[in-house]
This record gives C-alpha cells, sequence and structure tokens, in this order.
C-alpha cells in the first residue's frame, strides 16, 4: 500500500480513463480521508490506482494537462517507461484530503499507439517500420526554416537562406525518420539511408508538443535563435497530418519564433482528398457547377438506396435539367472549411462552414446549403442533417449522395444523388 506524502503541483503526460464507481452505503467516517492507495500494476502500462478508504465516496484524479477524472479506482495507459506524477482529491461525509505521488511504469510499450490518430501521422502504420519526412520544399517562397512572429506561429516574417528554395541551408538534404521498433525513436540522417544521429521521442498530444532527446531536427541550431531555448529540443507541433509537420518554438527572449516546416517523404500531400474538393493551397478555393453533360442522371436525381450507381428517377424536365430551381448554382469549398453557395453571377446566396471525413468520405455542411437540398421528394429528417457521403470526387467530378431511407424507411425507401463538375 502507498500513502500520498506532501501536497503540490504537477504536469503529468498521460492518458486515463476512470472506471464506473459503484453506489453503496457507507458510514461518514470519523476523520477526513486516508491518502492511501493501492495499485494494480500486473499491466504496468495499465496500472489501477485505487483509493483504499472506505469513507471515501468520491475521488477527482488530475494527470496534468488538464486531463481530471472522477471515482475511486482509475486505469492508466503509460506506453512510456517513467515516473508519473498525479494529484488526488479524497473526499467523504466530513471533507476533503488532497495529496501528490507518482507512479512508476517499469518498461514501454510502444505497441500501445499505434491506434491513436497523431501517433499513427507522425510514424505511419504498424508494420511500415516508421516514417520519413524532408524538408518541404514545395511551398510557396520555398521556406522550410524560417522566422515567424512570437504572437502567432502563421504569420512569416524572414527566410534567412538564399533562393527561393533555401540552398544555403546546411541541412538542405537532411530526413528524419520517427519509428516505434521496441522505442520511441528519432533517427536524422544527413541524406537519404545516412544517418547522423539516433535518439528517442515523445509526443504529448495534451499539449501538441514533441520533445527530442539524443539528437537533433535538421538546422536545430538556428544561429538566430536563444541558446537556452533551441537546446531544449522540444517543439510545438502546429501542424500534424499524414502529410505535414510543422514544428515551432517561441524565442520570448528575441520577441520572434521559428519553424520549421516538413512533408512527408513518400506521400504525396496532394493525394489527399481534400485538395481534390477544395482546390491546392496556393488557389483560392474550387468551384462546382451541376454535372449537365452527364448523362440520363443529370444533375439531381434519385437513385436506389442500396446501390447509388441504380439510377432510378429524374424528376427535372429536359437533359440539362433546367426545370431544377437551383440548377446555375455555383458551390465553392475552400481549404479554411469555408463554403459558399452563389449564383450564376457569383452573388452569394449563403455562407457557412463545412466538415469533412476523407476517411469515411462524408461531408456535412452548415448554415449553408447544397444547390436544391430540399427538394420535395426527400425525407426532411434526413435533408435537416445536412451530411452528405461523397461517392465520386476526382479532379473534375464530384458526386454527393444522401440515402433517404435511413431514419423513416417506411416512407422513403430511395436516396438522392447531386452531381457537379468543375467550373472553368
Amino acid at each position: 500500500m502507498k500513502k500520498l506524502l506532501y501536497i503540490a503541483s504537477l504536469v503529468a503526460t498521460a492518458f486515463f480513463s476512470a472506471c464506473s464507481p459503484s453506489i453503496e452505503v457507507r458510514d461518514l467516517g470519523t476523520e477526513l480521508p486516508k491518502m492511501d492507495i493501492t495499485i494494480d500494476d500486473a499491466d504496468p502500462n495499465q496500472p489501477i490506482l485505487t483509493v483504499s478508504d472506505p469513507s471515501v465516496f468520491n475521488a477527482t484524479w488530475d494527470f496534468g494537462g488538464g486531463v481530471l477524472l472522477q471515482g475511486k479506482t482509475v486505469k492508466g495507459f503509460f506506453p512510456l517507461e517513467g515516473y508519473y506524477k498525479y494529484t488526488l482529491t479524497a473526499m467523504n461525509g466530513l471533507g476533503a484530503s488532497e495529496g501528490i505521488d507518482s507512479v512508476y511504469v517499469s518498461k514501454s510499450n510502444p505497441d500501445m499507439v499505434y491506434d491513436i490518430e497523431e501517433y499513427s501521422w507522425l510514424v505511419g502504420e504498424k508494420g511500415e517500420g516508421g516514417k520519413v519526412w524532408i524538408w518541404d520544399q514545395e511551398e510557396v517562397g520555398g521556406n522550410v526554416s524560417y522566422m515567424t512572429a512570437g504572437y502567432d506561429w502563421d504569420e512569416f516574417w524572414w527566410n534567412p537562406y538564399a533562393g527561393d528554395d533555401g540552398a544555403s541551408l546546411a541541412d538542405l538534404t537532411n530526413e528524419i525518420k520517427f519509428d516505434l521498433e521496441g522505442a520511441f525513436n528519432f533517427t536524422r540522417y544527413s541524406s537519404k539511408d545516412v544517418e547522423a544521429e539516433k535518439g528517442n521521442f515523445v509526443l504529448n498530444i495534451n499539449e501538441m508538443s514533441l520533445s527530442i532527446s539524443g539528437a537533433h531536427i535538421p538546422n536545430w541550431n538556428e544561429p538566430n535563435l536563444d541558446d537556452a531555448i533551441k537546446s531544449t529540443g522540444q517543439y510545438t507541433i502546429q501542424v500534424i497530418n499524414k502529410y505535414e509537420l510543422l514544428l515551432w518554438q517561441n524565442d520570448e527572449v528575441n520577441g520572434y519564433g521559428w519553424a520549421w516546416k516538413f512533408k512527408a517523404r513518400d506521400l504525396d500531400k496532394y493525394s489527399d482528398p481534400i485538395y481534390k474538393l477544395a482546390g491546392k493551397d496556393t488557389e483560392s478555393g474550387k468551384t462546382w457547377i451541376f454535372n449537365q453533360d452527364a448523362p440520363g442522371e443529370n444533375v439531381c436525381y434519385m437513385t436506389a438506396n442500396y446501390d447509388w450507381e441504380e439510377f432510378w428517377w429524374n424528376p427535372y424536365d429536359g437533359d440539362a435539367g433546367t426545370d431544377l430551381p437551383d440548377y446555375n448554382n455555383d458551390i465553392k469549398f475552400e481549404l479554411d472549411y469555408t463554403y459558399t453557395r452563389m449564383d450564376v453571377d457569383g452573388n452569394e446566396i449563403e455562407k457557412g462552414k463545412y466538415t469533412f471525413d476523407s476517411e469515411a468520405m462524408v461531408i456535412t455542411l452548415m448554415d449553408a446549403h447544397l444547390p436544391n437540398y430540399n427538394d420535395s421528394n426527400l425525407d426532411p429528417d434526413v435533408i435537416a442533417t445536412n451530411t452528405y457521403q461523397v461517392k465520386i470526387l476526382d479532379n473534375d467530378n464530384l458526386l454527393m449522395w444522401q440515402d433517404q431511407s435511413t431514419i423513416n424507411p417506411d416512407d422513403f425507401d430511395y436516396a438522392w444523388a447531386w452531381s457537379f463538375k468543375v467550373k472553368n
């Protein structure tokens, strides 16, 4: 049994889940809660911590990073070996006691984190042996290591390296790799497959920070940065996805920040479906119009609910669907997740936001609508979701689809399609 010894403040870098407490009748107790806990570490990376005092009816555990859980028992999630501090506040009928201690995790288990999205972005999928990142020299201006405002990482200030592609940067040919092959490994290569140094990394998802030890990122010792800051090996992650990684340090001593911009070596950023929908980041969005060239189905039509490709009925006269009220509307998606519907002259009809799940290929519109979204043949309950499945999306064609049978199948046993093409 462990006893909490003192009161303090702390920060912990771990993930937790609370076990559901059972409700029971107990005495109020004759004194404030005893700060004794038991630890079940049969699984060393997921220890179970329990307040032992039977008079305790509730407990709040502070694991740092804004993670607060309640219950006499909590279960930890610690992929990394080490000591993890926690603060416990336990309550009984007389009041509350507070204390602090730590739990020791005896080994690392990298396999635990493959299912966490941010880890899979950084290190790749299990079985791939890690993920290699290189400088992102395709960005406008070619800035790969550059000064920003200290108050806003996205406000570019200065690229000190000559040439549009930063050609004078000493580490321009460097590559870096993150992997989970037995440990949380970080490797820097002076050039492809030529190892320069190897160390470890810690990814803190709660704070979106990255710590590198035993090795360095390319151009880590930028001469314009304060020595005390650059030597920490600690970076804020400002951008991370399957394709992009942007690390940043805030040099408060000098009043500016510094950014390092990478891209996945073996993945094309523009293969992400979002760029097919909303255009490249060098463009101001992407505009779509009804595809009046589509044979048979035309622009807005009924399909089978079990097969989006099985055309059933076009309720609009003419091959171009010109009886469709909104047939000449334009719609525009932008990379900042802004959505706009316009009339034929480009005047705004309505503007809102959208979400796009590129894995499930699902779009949800907010505060704006598709042209002819409220066709009289559609289920109002489905219409209200403003959610559509994307069945076709390439550089030139977009087909969005709603299954009208999902909410009221007795009244609606079909689906509806909206077919668009890029406006040239």
